[in-house]
């Protein structure tokens, strides 16, 4: 039974041997000290990464060393704007609204330094975090795009940088994406839809098929149930969102002689796996990192220039969003406990996106 309390201060905690155990608990209240905000948690994107950060809780990238949480259980991280409630830094005022790296509470206290369009999360136990993680951008009042961009801002840098590295070591040639209903799937066939030397091939379960066929991102669809019979012409790439080694393992075998590489990107399955799975190989799939990615791309082209070009990507795709992504918003500890239990589950629609307001 979850354990619910006021509305004021509270964590969601999962057991760490047990993902989908989730439970709310009243969070404590400490004075700051100098150089220290607290921020108020204004809402969430409950999405396939939040999941992703879930599962590798406990890797060698373990997300639940970032907030950490009373024993044996964890503070899943996600996405999300929130206000400053409180600070002791000269330099950031309260009532900043920020969009950045947050745990499922009502409020985190950050140890803070300014940085380029906002500041930076310097507390020394979240230093094996890439500085994509610790820093928080300043942003707007609330607007009607608001919810689309809490939902896609996390995900996009992923379809982008894909995008830019599939272009630069794939092209030309087919890229086959599995989970292809994904919200990041999407982004990335949306990117490398306009281009004549890649044709894309998404494969994706029955359930999904006409939601992805109607968005016109891809040149081709296959179902995994349809895999047996699919074809490909010449050489491919493969992207993974699923991190599930049943799913892997049956594109191996059919698609295996024309594969030249093998990226995993996420785990939107709920039986996904952290590391890849044995036994695949020739191509050998590796980790794709979008922070190291992106950081590469930044020093190639330049800071000014790349930011530019990502921005207004991004902002066509969320603008486009509201086209086909419907919002699904929940207050309140309890919506969130059941969400959380929906995503782990992956019970939410492909053509869902599920943000969480704490109070």
């Amino acid at each position: 039974m979850t354990d619910v309390p006021g509305p004021d201060r509270w964590d969601l905690l999962v057991r760490r041997d047990d993902l989908t155990a989730a439970e709310v608990r009243p969070a404590p209240s400490t004075p700051l000290r100098p150089g220290q905000v607290r921020l108020a948690a204004e809402r969430f994107a409950l999405t396939a990464i939040t999941a992703t950060y879930a599962r590798l809780g406990e890797s060698e990238l373990p997300f639940f060393d970032a907030f950490p949480g009373p024993e044996g259980h964890g503070r899943v991280p996600t996405w999300g704007y929130a206000r400053v409630e409180e600070s002791r830094h000269p330099d950031v005022a309260v009532g900043t609204r920020c969009f950045g790296f947050l745990p499922l509470s009502t409020h985190v206290t950050l140890t803070v330094s300014p940085a380029a369009g906002g500041f930076a999360d310097t507390a020394p136990e979240r230093d094996y975090l890439h500085p994509w993680y610790r820093r928080y951008l300043l942003a707007g009042e609330p607007d009607a795009l608001d919810d689309h961009r809490v939902l896609l801002r996390p995900l996009y840098p992923a379809s982008f940088a894909l995008a830019e590295f599939l272009g630069r070591e794939a092209a030309p040639g087919t890229v086959l994406i599995t989970s292809a209903s994904s919200k990041t799937a999407l982004g990335l066939a949306a990117l490398l839809a306009g281009r004549e030397d890649v044709t894309t091939i998404g494969v994706t379960a029955s359930r999904n098929l006409e939601f992805v066929r109607g968005l016109g991102h891809y040149d081709r669809l296959v179902t995994y149930d349809g895999l047996p019979g699919a074809e490909v012409p010449g050489s491919a790439v493969l992207v993974d969102f699923t991190g599930q080694a049943e799913r892997l393992f049956r594109v191996y075998e059919r698609f295996g002689a024309v594969l030249e590489d093998a990226l995993l990107v996420g785990y939107t399955h709920p039986g996904a796996q952290i590391e890849p799975p044995p036994g695949l190989t020739d191509p050998e799939p590796w980790i794709f990192f979008t922070p190291s990615e992106e950081e590469r791309l930044v020093e190639k082209e330049g800071e000014e220039s790349y930011r530019a070009r990502y921005r207004l990507a991004e902002e066509r795709f969320v603008r486009d969003a509201p086209s086909w992504l419907a919002v699904d918003r929940l207050g309140g500890p309890e919506a969130l406990v059941g969400a959380y239990r929906s995503l782990m589950a992956g019970e939410i629609p492909a053509h869902t996106g599920t943000v969480v307001t704490p109070r």
